[in-house]
């Protein structure tokens, strides 16, 4: 399983098995610097024969650079240690810092010399640098002279790699402009959540984990981590050699409004496509010659108006929606009275998974007085960063510096599950986090969160549970994407080649 941990999750886990389970400190930092001194030796034989630079300064991360040191050391490489910031050393962390002493690997303390940018930059036959300055317990800002650094080392041609986590990376949030930008990052023991966020996507490089001897039974003892979908772990509903339409649920689509009729047709395309067995589209009746005229696999059914209200006649709708496996309310429905009643009917009634996208996250933002319902188990709301920003009343700004915090407080005001789109997708409902990275920038086109919203009902209808659907839609839909990027240029993607070509992905992996 791909665990992914906050930096206080990770604190939880490195004194348990101090403290309880009896791997000393010590232990721990060998085992750090060891296993990443060996996979370098091993991945990157001609960058590891020329210098290796190792930034670092007093903390435990440090300690795991000093480790490093002294094994490339032993595997006869050239190592240079540059110290760029002063503090206090833990035990463990002079330890291994006198040992270099003892086997006088070189060591150069920048922080008393003005010129550490041209050593930096024009010390010759550098082919790598280290970073073991912070690790994921820095927070706040820089300081000004690692900032200068961090800038110059981005210029050189020596791969760059960072030890656990890019320093000055939040590793709760992905805050960290200024961090060091990592080709590599040699993690110890998982993946830290700030890897997935803001700045952290880039500045990390690609990461690779490995042990370093926390008990593997103690990533879900304290509590419940967070999870990365990868390959590893997808999954897709269950199908049966013998089964019928009748076993892949019964998905009603509602939505569709005048200037946004397509929108709804791509939700249910997309949900027949996944593979549901029968899809409703409802919308109002006076939208019949639009999708009667664009006839397809779905069943259109038409609600009308109360008179000349604009109440929709929801009796004419009840038979229906009680036979209904799954439900996506949102794609074009709207935000008009007919809008609000259709959404209020749908969120007070709903007994299945109830996927609520688009206008019905507007409807709510605007009637606070629907968010009671959000707390019922079998409702899933969908925003996007925009549209999460009006349901919370927060600005951009804020939500993208701390989206862990924004999600749990969020979560916690109104009982609701939440699947956050953007480049890193993630479900909460304030028990487990499941994050999902795969995609790419061709998915940034109006019409991706219809498709997406489909995949999941349709996901919902083959009796997935209601968060593994909607993780599990977003990865497929992300991996289709990047498919396609390999046979065109990911912004000429269109909504519709998503749906044409979904699970393509799986066919190039068997």
């Amino acid at each position: 399983m791909a665990y992914v941990f906050t930096p206080s999750q990770m604190k939880t886990l490195d004194d348990n098995t101090i403290n309880c389970f009896g791997i000393s400190a010590a232990i721990l930092m060998e085992n750090a610097g060891r296993g990443c001194a060996d996979y370098l030796i091993d991945n990157f034989p001609e960058e590891t024969d020329g210098i290796i630079l190792i930034l670092h300064g007093c903390g435990n991360n440090s300690g795991d650079g000093f480790v490093l040191a002294r094994w490339l050391h032993n595997y006869k490489k050239t190592v240079l240690l540059l110290k760029v910031q002063n503090g206090t050393m833990t035990a463990e962390t002079k330890h291994n810092f006198e040992l270099c002493k003892t086997l006088k690997i070189s060591s150069y303390d920048l922080t008393m010399n003005d010129d550490s940018l041209y050593i930096i930059e024009n010390l010759p036959g550098v082919t790598m640098i280290i970073d073991a300055v912070f690790g994921t317990g820095f927070k706040g800002k820089l300081p000004a002279n690692l900032k200068t650094i961090f800038e110059s080392v981005a210029d050189t041609p020596a791969l760059k790699v960072a030890i656990d986590i890019p320093s000055g990376l939040n590793g709760a949030t992905g805050d960290g402009e200024d961090a060091f930008e990592a080709d590599l990052t040699l993690t110890l023991h998982s993946f830290k959540t700030g890897f997935f966020l803001q700045y952290g996507r880039y500045k990390s490089g690609k990461v690779v984990t490995f042990p370093i001897g926390i008990p593997e039974h103690y990533n879900d003892a304290f509590f419940t981590p967070a999870v990365l979908i990868n390959k590893e772990n997808f999954k897709l509903p269950e199908r049966r050699y013998n089964a019928t339409k009748n076993d892949y649920g019964r998905v009603l689509a509602i939505g569709g409004y005048m200037g946004y009729l397509g929108a709804i047709s791509m939700t249910v395309k997309a949900a027949l496509r996944a593979g549901a067995g029968l899809v409703y589209l409802v919308s109002r009746e006076e939208n019949a010659y639009f999708y009667n005229a664009n006839p397809s696999e779905y069943l259109f059914v038409g609600i009308p108006k109360i008179g000349k209200t604009l109440i929709p006649n929801l009796k004419l709708f009840s038979d229906l929606f009680k036979k209904a496996d799954s439900v996506i309310i949102g794609p074009g429905l709207g935000v008009d009275t007919y809008a609000n009643y259709m959404l209020e009917f749908v969120l007070r009634t709903s007994t299945m998974p109830t996927v609520v996208d688009a206008d019905a996250i507007r409807l709510i933002a605007k009637d606070p007085s629907l968010q009671q319902y959000l707390k019922k188990p079998n409702i899933l709301l969908t925003p996007h960063w925009g549209e999460f920003c009006t349901l919370t009343g927060k600005d951009l700004d804020q939500l993208v510096k701390d989206i862990p915090a924004a999600l749990e407080n969020y979560i916690k005001k109104t009982g609701a599950k939440v699947l956050l789109k953007s480049n890193t997708t993630i479900f909460s409902d304030g028990k487990r986090m499941f994050i999902n990275i795969s995609g790419n920038d061709g998915l940034a086109t109006g019409g991706s969160g219809d498709v997406l919203a489909g995949i999941i009902g349709s996901f919902c209808g083959q009796k997935m549970e209601l968060g593994e659907a909607a993780i599990n839609a977003s990865y497929i839909m992300g991996k289709t994407a990047e498919e396609l990027a390999q046979k065109r240029y990911p912004p000429s993607l269109l909504p519709s080649d998503i749906i044409d070509n979904l699970f393509i992905s799986l066919l190039q992996e068997t």
